[in-house]
This record gives structure tokens, sequence and C-alpha cells, in this order.
């Protein structure tokens, strides 16, 4: 009788069946070359990563500081938004500067919103003045609700008008734009011609 040799026998004392293959996926075992950098690590890493058949539909997503990655995707992290403090002045006695607020180095002054309504129908001058350091001996000299003259402290006009009755302004471009992130204290007075007249700001603090 002839003999016949196994042709699926394998060489040692093991055997395998005939229908076991070993896929070799050579993306995943391919050593990565020695010799570069970090970064060329990274881009290689990302390639067989890529390549891999199991990896195929993920997307990898590197998150940015407002930000956090997931297997799903990319979750926003909330922003924490700033406190706005929202304050206001309405004038009780006319031709005297009254002190309108004051800025801590660091905040940031949003917004001054004037409006004129007062009891007698009237027009009014409205002025705003800014100034820094030492404030204890400031005086101002007042002439239908426009400062003539300081002493005691220097001071500079920010703003003055006329304003008709029920007549309003908003100063959000130019105060906004000047009292950022202030690098010192500021301290802003503002005068008017008659009582009545209102002043409603926003500032920040730093």
């Amino acid at each position: 009788m002839p003999i016949i040799k196994d042709k699926y026998r394998a060489k040692g004392s093991q055997t395998r069946s005939r229908f076991l293959t070993q896929a070799k996926n050579r993306a995943v075992i391919q050593p990565t070359p020695s010799g570069v950098s970090t970064e060329q690590k990274r881009e290689l890493f990302k390639d067989t990563y890529r390549v891999d058949p199991k990896n195929k539909g993920q997307v990898t997503t590197v998150g940015g500081p407002n930000t956090s990655v997931s297997s799903g995707g990319v979750t926003s992290a909330p922003i924490e938004e700033p406190v706005s403090n929202i304050n206001n002045l309405n004038f009780g006695t006319a031709n005297s500067a009254e002190l309108l607020l004051t800025l801590n180095e660091g905040d940031t002054l949003n917004n001054i919103v004037i409006h004129n309504y007062n009891g007698s129908s009237a027009s009014s001058n409205i002025s705003l003045y800014w100034s820094s350091g030492n404030q204890e001996n400031i005086s101002f000299t007042i002439s239908s609700g426009i400062v003539t003259a300081t002493s005691g402290a220097p001071s500079t006009c920010l703003f003055s008008n006329s304003f008709p009755y029920l007549s309003s302004i908003d100063l959000s471009d130019t105060v906004s734009s000047i009292f950022k992130n202030v690098n010192k204290t500021i301290y802003i007075y503002a005068v008017s011609s008659v009582t009545g007249p209102s002043i409603t700001y926003s500032m920040t603090s730093g």
C-alpha cells in the first residue's frame, strides 16, 4: 500500500487546520524607522492608524482650550462670560460734579447711556470728565453744566453736549475702546446744568 503524506502536517509537534490562515496587517506591525523625530513618529502613527480596517470611519480630533474630545466627537465646553455690573446716576443737583464711577486696574467700561428727562421739560448741558491719581483735594469750577477749571488733580473732558428734552445718547463705541482693561485707577465725573437727567453705565471687573 502506498504511503500518503499529510501535506497539512506542521514541522513541529503541533498541527494546524487546513482552514486556518494568518492575516497580517503590515500597516500595524510595521516597525517605526529609527532616527526620526517625535513629530514624525506621530505622523507615522496616524497613517498606520488610518490603514487599520478597525479604525475606518473614526475621526481623531485635537480639542482646543474650550473643547473636550469624546468617542462621539467634539463637545464644546461652556465659555464663562464676564459679569457686567450695571448702575445708574440721577442728577439731584445742578452744576455739581458727581463721581459717576471708579475703574480699578484691569476693569473695562462697556457703555454709558445719557438720557435727559427733567421736571421742567428743559434742555440740558451734560458733561463727563475723567481723572486719575489722588482725588482727595480735587475741585471743579462749573458753569452751565461745563467744567471751566479743575484744581487738586488733573481732569480731562471725555464728553460734553447739549441735550434737548427727552433725548438720549449711547457712548459705547467711545468708552469701550478707551477704557478697556485699564492700567490704573480711573475716576469719571458727570455734570449737568439741570436736575433730573440720568446716566446708566455698564462695567466689567478685571
